[in-house]
């Protein structure tokens, strides 16, 4: 077994399978027919996925309120088809993802822990994510994760056995340790990631040592992680919960740029949280919040972007809007949605939150509609 798996990793030019085990009873099915057809059932599925998707978040995105609009905002985003024409999995993890939001929508956080573990398919987009809910204690969410991934696990055992499961560990541990290596195809490619693994790689690699490099990545992850956890008890405290998409689209962006490796299509994720952003409370409110966020949402849809970026390797570069995406969302979920005075200022701005102006008084003054 040792010495076969040394010959593998002499191979070139062949893909690396680095999803766990159990999630090779998805493909099983597909792998018994042509590969024609099973890319168009495939490609069939995932389009499912997609439309499950906008169906599932319409009403915790009521903005924009015209249907095509909506469907534009769904759609326009060039890596959702990198997605389907390559047959990537990412819209799994979206409709997942999706699902953890609904059920922590309706304080279900059992049911969003299961769910975010089913995410596992792609781990290192999820495991900062449930971190970040470790941190917070919110430990019903983190049982029904670990329920999920233990369920996962016996099935992992079951498909390949336990020398299996140990084999696919020694493969992730050699991954990480030696990223470098050709064997593993793109693996390699971290410059290519809108990640702080992505820039930081790129820009420091040849003029300071790999260690301190991957020190000062951990440095930054674990800063980014432990400010949303902060800013999201706050808000908790604060508004009760109506700061809930801002601060899960926050975390879930501060996910994707701090995992291990996050491709262009895996960028399909901040679909969700434009979405989730947009169908805040206070994003109704004009603010230089809202600009700021509106600027960033046009960069990273703007499809000429990738085409000019993607060829040179050069995707590291939007890892900085992404994390001013996380970090500007996090601001706007700090507004007030409702202070004295405010109303005046902005007229409309009571009624687009919700807030009856007529019967406001200074103690419903921090109240938020849709909590």
């Amino acid at each position: 077994m040792e010495r076969a798996e040394l010959d593998v990793t002499k191979q070139t030019n062949f893909l690396v399978y680095v999803y766990p085990p159990a999630y090779t009873l998805l493909f099983v099915p597909l792998a018994l027919l042509p590969y024609p057809t099973a890319y168009l059932i495939w490609g069939a599925m995932n389009v499912l996925l997609w439309v499950s998707f906008q169906h599932l978040l319409r009403p915790y995105a009521s903005v924009p309120r015209q249907p095509l609009r909506y469907l534009l905002l769904c759609s326009a985003f060039l890596p959702l088809w990198v997605v389907l024409v390559r047959g990537q999995t990412t819209l799994l993890l979206l409709v997942t993802y999706s699902l953890v939001f609904v059920s922590l929508k309706r304080n279900q956080d059992i049911k969003a822990g299961v769910f975010l573990g089913l995410g596992l398919l792609k781990f290192q987009l999820v495991l900062p994510f449930a971190l970040i809910c470790l941190l917070r204690g919110k430990w019903k969410l983190i049982a029904g994760f670990a329920s999920a991934g233990s369920v996962l696990g016996a099935l992992s055992a079951l498909v390949v056995g336990p020398r299996g499961v140990l084999a696919y560990g020694r493969l992730l541990i050699n991954l990480v340790k030696d990223p470098s290596n050709q064997s593993w195809g793109n693996f390699n490619v971290v410059w290519n990631m809108p990640t702080l693994k992505g820039l930081f790689g790129t820009l420091l690699t040849g003029r300071v040592a790999s260690h301190w490099i991957d020190a000062l990545v951990g440095i930054i992850s674990a800063f980014l992680i432990m400010f949303t956890v902060w800013k999201w008890r706050r808000e908790d405290q604060r508004s009760g919960g109506g700061s809930l998409n801002l601060m899960f689209a926050a975390a879930l962006v501060v996910t994707l740029v701090t995992g291990t490796h996050l491709y262009v299509y895996d960028l399909t994720l901040m679909i969700l949280a434009v979405l989730l952003v947009i169908g805040s409370p206070q994003w109704q409110v004009k603010s230089r919040w809202r600009l700021a966020l509106t600027v960033a949402i046009a960069i990273l849809y703007a499809a000429p972007l990738y085409v000019l970026l993607g060829p040179r390797h050069a995707l590291y570069l939007l890892m900085p809007v992404l994390v001013a995406f996380a970090g500007v969302a996090i601001g706007l979920a700090s507004r007030s949605a409702f202070v004295p005075g405010q109303a005046e200022a902005e007229p409309n701005a009571g009624v687009a939150l919700g807030i009856e102006q007529s019967h406001a008084s200074p103690s419903a003054a921090g109240v938020e509609a849709g909590g």
